[in-house]
């Protein structure tokens, strides 16, 4: 299980058990990538985890 805002360095690989991802939401701008793009937004956990929304 992972707990995060997104911000991730995910895995290219799924691990070898289920992975659930805890996943807050994220505050309206972010540093990473702001600056330069206003419609920038972190990548989305990866298709193999099971996304919870918490909040």
């Amino acid at each position: 299980m992972a707990l995060t805002d997104g911000q991730t360095p995910w895995p290219s690989a799924p691990p070898p058990c289920r992975t659930v991802v805890g996943l807050f939401p994220r505050p309206g701008h972010h540093d990473e990538g702001a600056a330069e793009d206003p419609d920038y937004r972190p990548e989305s956990p990866p298709e193999w985890a099971r996304v919870v929304t918490i909040g």
